[in-house]
């Protein structure tokens, strides 16, 4: 069921439509360029048009939707170029990051990271796919102990969620990603910061010419405003 329920304590309403919406977006819900209607996503969740706009604001603000003059909100769409300036971005903050992390990470924050890495390690090997909550790069950055580093990458990682999300490609690339992600860790173990940058870079590379691959497959476009704004799919997370 959509509706949300009435708030007394907790998350506001449009806090409640952001974070649901959102999941939404990154889980694959709805296609490519497909139109975000605010009445019709007030109707379904049983809210007002105000938090619906609010929402979709944010997300425009964290480059997941985009806003059309006259036209309206729709899904991102993604293309070659977007996405490898995206990887760029994310290969320059996260390098950064994990230099930053073989001085300042503690020995108990690692561990933090070993374990997290174990989680993913149990459910890739049961082939259900990369676990959206054990986010090897996210807990990554966040060692650099740079905030407002850690908020930028986490926002280029959720770009890059969406654009796979909206691939119709099965990857199969899960168990690999945990095999590059084990490589980072140990150089980090061994506070080795040269290995954790080449590392690190590799593993991006291999992530990168995954993702073109699936795009040429997929034919994406980076405008594609014909799709139905009534469809939607569910798409299992990939890596």
């Amino acid at each position: 069921m959509d509706a949300l329920s009435s708030v007394t304590t907790g998350p506001s309403i449009t806090e409640q439509v952001y974070r649901w919406l959102r999941a939404s977006l990154l889980a694959g819900s709805y296609p490519s360029g497909s139109r975000l209607s605010e009445a019709g996503l007030a109707q379904r969740l049983n809210v007002s048009r105000g938090p619906v706009r609010e929402a979709l604001e944010r997300l425009v603000q964290e480059g997941l939707v985009v806003r059309r003059p006259r036209r309206g909100t729709f899904v991102r769409c993604y293309d070659r170029t977007q996405v490898r300036e995206l990887m760029e971005l994310r290969r320059v903050l996260e390098v950064t990051a994990a230099s930053l992390a073989v001085a300042r990470a503690s020995g108990a924050e690692l561990e933090g990271l070993q374990v997290l890495l174990g989680a993913a390690d149990d459910a890739t090997a049961r082939g259900e796919g990369y676990p959206p909550d054990q986010d090897f790069h996210r807990a990554l950055t966040a060692l650099a102990g740079n905030g407002e580093m850690s908020r930028a990458a986490g926002r280029v990682c959720d770009q890059l969620r969406l654009a796979r999300a909206l691939s119709t490609q099965r990857c199969g690339r899960a168990r690999e990603a945990w095999h590059e992600h084990a490589a980072v860790l140990h150089a980090l173990l061994e506070r080795d910061a040269a290995a954790v940058e080449a590392a690190l870079t590799s593993h991006m590379a291999a992530a990168e010419a995954a993702m073109l691959s699936w795009l040429d497959r997929d034919g994406a476009s980076n405008e594609d405003p014909k799709r139905s704004p009534n469809s939607v799919r569910s798409t299992r997370r990939r890596l």
